[in-house]
């Protein structure tokens, strides 16, 4: 089974147990920008009522839950890792918090195909993907954002975008990739 295969399954039994999910990080930012290769996927998942020892067995043996909860850095956001042996492929499941981005975020989401996943799944809109690596601000984060804009900027709803940078205290970041982007 491949890494594209195994983030497939996991994105069947999220959708066949109608557990609300949405694809955020470098898969997201590839679905707007200059596609880049990634060694995991990003998948935020309502955890209300979900039980992540249990669906992760029920992926079966291939799969290993790492069952020590880590707490993403800047939002406080709690994530479990799911090994996919065979391929060495990484699936990182965030519990949606109580960060005020996030959950506007979730809201907006959108339903679109990810090549990745084999078919349709839930992602972040390009707004979001911009918001969201601002705050990380990891050199590649920065790059898919120069990418994405680079590509998308003239389809993105800037006012939006603007809102939440200057909530996060990115706006100077944000105008610097900009003019990196040439927008």
């Amino acid at each position: 089974m491949t890494s594209d295969q195994a983030l497939a399954r996991v994105i069947d039994q999220l959708e066949r147990g109608s557990i609300g999910y949405l694809v955020v990080g470098a898969l997201s930012s590839n679905l707007y920008g200059v596609p880049r290769a990634t060694d995991d996927a990003d998948v935020e998942v309502l955890f209300d009522g979900f039980d992540v020892v249990s669906f992760a067995a029920g992926l079966g043996d291939e799969y290993r839950l790492d069952r020590q909860m880590m707490i993403e850095g800047f939002t406080g956001t709690v994530r479990y890792v799911l090994h996919h042996e065979p391929s060495g492929f990484t699936i990182e499941l965030f519990r949606l918090g109580g960060d005020p981005h996030h959950q506007e975020r979730f809201s907006r989401r959108r339903r679109l195909r990810v090549p990745e996943c084999r078919g349709e799944a839930w992602v972040s809109t390009a707004e979001d993907v911009v918001i969201q690596k601002l705050r990380w601000a990891r050199r590649k984060d920065l790059d898919d954002i120069v990418n994405l804009i680079a590509v998308s900027g003239d389809e993105l709803d800037w006012e939006y975008v603007n809102r939440w940078a200057k909530v996060h205290g990115t706006s100077n970041l944000l105008t610097d990739l900009r003019a990196e982007a040439g927008r």
